[in-house]
């Protein structure tokens, strides 16, 4: 397995049609289906964890950002982890966690985050458990069309980076999730 972690805005055209292909395989087109149902805007990630297989094959993918935000009105700063994805015929070899694992480690280790989030489906809490993630049992808030709401589409994880998991009742990601 290689792997790198790469500007999101500086991905060149050969990784952007493997991103493409890796997400088409993930979420194959449905005929007839909307070309995006989701009614959740989702924050565009500043950083790509690539992780390719020996084949030169792109196999997994993680979306990395940074965000100021607020835990109970303290300032903190938040480390994203969003669209992770393994291509089908390439689960249960360990992408999807080495590439989560490089992404918490790179926002901690080169960004300074205080700890980093993300959401996810109730089937998938498990599985980041035991990557070591914990649930948050407070509000979250988020911004959709200009507005401020508690988000309620996925839940909501936390792992460490230089603090503690906060103790927070509300924590504002001051924008879209991701």
């Amino acid at each position: 397995m290689q792997w790198e972690i790469k500007a999101t805005a500086r991905l060149n055209e050969d990784e952007t049609a493997a991103l493409k292909a890796l997400s088409a395989a993930v979420y194959p087109p449905k005929p007839g289906a909307p070309k995006n149902p989701s009614p959740i805007k989702w924050a565009r990630p500043q950083w790509s964890i690539l992780l390719w297989d020996v084949d030169s094959q792109l196999v997994s993918y993680v979306g990395a950002l940074t965000r100021l935000g607020f835990c109970d009105n303290q300032e903190i700063l938040i480390g994203g982890i969003g669209g992770v994805k393994t291509h089908p015929a390439q689960r249960g070899k360990g992408y999807a966690k080495a590439g989560i694992q490089r992404a918490t480690d790179f926002l901690r280790r080169e960004l300074g985050v205080d700890f980093s989030l993300l959401v996810c489906r109730a089937a998938l809490m498990t599985y980041y458990q035991r990557l070591g993630w914990s649930a948050f049992a407070g509000d979250a808030l988020v911004r959709q069309n200009g507005e401020k709401t508690i988000f309620t589409w996925n839940e909501v994880m936390l792992i460490p980076a230089r603090k503690a998991l906060p103790a927070c009742r509300v924590l504002d990601l001051c924008g879209l999730p991701w």
